[in-house]
């Protein structure tokens, strides 16, 4: 889709600094520029993306005009100890926004990206730039598929999909994601984990079933039981319960 006036507009509306690029590599990359980054919290908009990223240095495939790409920048006065589980706010961030927005079906697949049945609608990439042992910028970008045809779709790796929601409800996707994980961010500096926890395992994808999982070499089967309080996969085997931190994964539903 391309990126309007009502978008920018919303935004804005929120107290969030909002540009507007019509080409960019990527807008992660974008704010490698210091200067846009002191403006946090801003969000990056892109019409075309020419060398759009995913997790793991994958390819993101963007289609001009039928995905949605932004990012948002945000700056931390602390550790990025601390923020463990960014990701894990930001995919619940998502759920939550879309839900508002008409759409009740999606789940997290762990760590963060967004599942509508079976088809991935929107995936996260997280780089943070460290500027001290206590202040880090974390970029965030956020890739929504909206409306790729069937004869595209099916070309892509990774079993995507378009997400189902309301076309005027579309504009509001980057103000009200941003503003929800931010709201996010300060409640869970002020109570911890524990509350998003529960709400993240309430929102998984795969939760309950049985699983395969390939992490750093070692292959698990079991039951999947969410994450735990510290933000890793819990998995159900023969044997034990298995934690796993490793993002870098592997898995389907056996």
């Amino acid at each position: 889709m391309f990126i309007n006036s009502t978008i920018q507009d919303n935004i804005t509306r929120n107290n969030i600094s909002c540009y507007v690029k019509n080409y960019v590599s990527s807008t992660n990359d974008y704010l490698n520029f210091g200067y846009i980054r002191d403006q946090s919290p801003i969000i990056i908009l892109a019409n075309n993306q020419r060398s759009p990223r995913g997790r793991r240095g994958k390819k993101w495939i963007n289609f001009q005009g039928m995905s949605l790409g932004f990012s948002l920048c945000l700056k931390f006065n602390t550790s990025p100890k601390k923020f463990y589980v960014l990701s894990h706010l930001v995919g619940l961030s998502i759920i939550e926004s879309c839900r508002i927005l008409g759409n009740k079906s999606l789940k997290i697949k762990w760590p963060n990206d967004i599942m509508q049945g079976e088809k991935k609608v929107c995936g996260t990439l997280i780089e943070n730039l460290i500027v001290s042992e206590n202040a880090f910028y974390s970029i965030i970008g956020f890739g929504f598929n909206i409306s790729i045809p069937d004869d595209l779709i099916d070309f892509i790796d990774g079993s995507p999909g378009n997400l189902n929601i309301i076309k005027k409800n579309i504009d509001l996707i980057p103000s009200t994601t941003a503003s929800i994980l931010i709201k996010n961010i300060s409640f869970f500096e002020k109570n911890g984990f524990t509350n998003y926890k529960d709400k993240w395992n309430e929102n998984m994808y795969g939760k309950s079933k049985k699983i395969s999982l390939i992490s750093n070499g070692q292959k698990y089967v079991g039951k999947l039981l969410g994450i735990n309080k510290t933000g890793e996969l819990e998995i159900e085997t023969d044997d034990e319960i298995v934690n796993v931190s490793d993002i870098n994964y592997s898995m389907r539903i056996l």
